[in-house]
């Protein structure tokens, strides 16, 4: 099968070289595409971790190879927040971003007025309904990599706006805590256990393998803990966004820092 050959020519390396591997290479894919920009970024990401999901995914290390994702969205959020924070409000930063413009834009509103999506269930559900939905397609269509793709894309402008927060609180630790909130971090880990099943699936189908081992054992597992973490995201945002989250970063944020973001990214506009 041509799946079979392509991932037989990936090295199967013990985990800590994986790891290893992947940090150095997440860490230079971004540097490199935060200077390049645009669709650069997200696919010299994707690269870095590529070979050794589709790697573990094929030999059923479902678990190793969500482990191994968690661990490259960690490098990416730590050097795209860490450049964002350095750089503070740029404009050529901020462009750099794919939606990078416009979720700052939405986020930053939130937290002066609690007005928006994010803690919002009537403006949030369908919206990430739709996202899941498109996530969930794509990752099936593509083994994993379109998901991966995606994600990198969710995650970089994420944490252009965290590392903003923590610029415009002056690097306050409750910005740096809270700056990622926890129904966040539970969606994104959501997020990677139903790609990895997906991703999984799809290969089965692919070579024509029997499909009711995704119902069973470590694969109905990483299914039923993904759709737990999904729902919970759901519930914490819209009960704990607005009363706790959005009062905190508001009391925080260095008004004149977020003025003058404000004037820089309708700038971009």
């Amino acid at each position: 099968m041509v799946l079979n050959k392509l991932i037989s020519k990936i090295p199967d390396l013990p985990l800590y070289l994986e790891a290893i591997i992947v940090i150095l290479c997440s860490i230079t894919a971004t540097f490199i595409g935060l200077i390049l920009g645009g669709i650069a970024l997200p696919l010299l990401q994707v690269i870095a971790i590529v070979p050794f999901f589709l790697k573990n995914v094929w030999n059923w290390r479902l678990w190793r190879a969500s482990g191994l994702v968690l661990l490259w969205s960690l490098v990416l959020t730590i050097s795209v927040a860490a450049a964002s924070y350095g750089i503070g409000c740029s404009i050529d930063h901020v462009s750099r971003v794919i939606k990078g413009q416009s979720y700052l834009s939405e986020m930053i509103h939130w937290i002066e007025t609690g007005e928006g999506p994010e803690g919002d269930p009537s403006l949030f559900i369908m919206p990430k309904i739709i996202e899941i939905s498109l996530f969930s397609i794509i990752t099936f269509l593509t083994v994993g990599i379109g998901g991966l793709f995606m994600g990198a894309i969710l995650l970089n402008y994420m944490n252009l706006y965290y590392g903003t927060v923590i610029y415009m609180a002056n690097g306050d630790l409750n910005a740096i805590l809270f700056g990622w909130p926890i129904y966040a971090i539970i969606r994104v880990i959501g997020y990677v256990f139903l790609g990895t099943y997906l991703s999984r699936l799809a290969m089965n189908i692919v070579e024509k393998k029997p499909l009711n081992q995704l119902f069973t054992g470590t694969a109905r597992k990483l299914l039923i803990t993904a759709l737990i973490l999904i729902i919970l995201d759901f519930i914490l945002k819209a009960t704990i966004a607005n009363t706790l989250y959005q009062p905190l970063l508001n009391s925080i944020i260095d008004q004149e820092k977020l003025t003058i973001c404000k004037q820089i990214i309708k700038g971009i506009t």
